[in-house]
């Protein structure tokens, strides 16, 4: 699997234990590991510049503005070095042998989420211009929009009703359109043509990577349509 783009710790503490576990396994392991003696070898001696400067710099009575810059140019150095090994050697070495090394697998297969059973509490917002603002939340008396910690979008199924023609009974109703959202809070461009008209939706939160798992429909909501 491939490496997470950020493996290397920020923070200069964690970094100088960072490489040391790096290039201690490397060392141990660089036989069983296939790693090539004069790269293993170029680490430590780039070991023994870094970490005196780093720890120069940890001592109130030692620490310069000289010895920092020095450090954090070596750092510099050194983590490029380090960067490059990993990408030449350390690609075929098995995840836990990554693991030993600190290295952040990233993780390519989606974690397997449940069966969706709720359904969203809408609340329609007549906007000027034909639009309809939508605000979604987990819970009833919630105030703000929120997803679903299962879903992945708020799905709409809507359709705009001339004054006195029957609604929509269902989702399959012809004509209905689809919209989904990302966010709990979204609008659907009516358009000003369908001033006064009204406005009837579905909801539900959906599961993009396995629909089945996503939940049920709300009765529909009835908003209208402004100019």
């Amino acid at each position: 699997m491939p490496l997470q783009k950020y493996y290397i710790p920020v923070k200069n503490g964690e970094f100088y234990i960072w490489q040391a576990n790096f290039v201690n396994r490397s060392v141990t392991n660089q036989v069983a590991w296939g790693f090539p003696a004069a790269a293993v070898a170029a680490l430590v001696a780039r070991r023994a510049q870094y970490e005196p400067l780093y720890l120069a710099i940890q001592n109130e009575n030692t620490r310069t503005r000289t010895g920092v810059r020095a450090h954090n140019e070596m750092r510099a150095i050194y983590e490029k070095e380090l960067r490059a090994f990993v990408r030449n050697y350390c690609g075929p070495l098995a995840n836990s042998d990554k693991s030993d090394l600190r290295l952040t697998i990233r993780d390519l297969e989606p974690t397997p989420r449940g069966k969706i059973n709720d359904v969203p509490y809408v609340k329609l917002i007549p906007m000027t211009g034909g639009d309809i603002k939508v605000r979604a939340t987990v819970d009833e008396d919630e105030t703000k929009s929120s997803m679903h910690e299962l879903a992945d979008e708020v799905e709409c199924r809507y359709l705009i009703v001339p004054k006195g023609e029957m609604p929509p009974e269902d989702t399959e109703a012809g004509g209905m359109k689809t919209q989904g959202s990302k966010k709990a809070l979204f609008i659907i461009s009516c358009g000003v043509k369908n001033a006064g008209d009204s406005f009837y939706g579905f909801f539900r939160w959906v599961n993009k990577s396995n629909p089945h798992q996503s939940g049920q429909w709300t009765t529909k909501a009835l908003g209208v349509v402004i100019a």
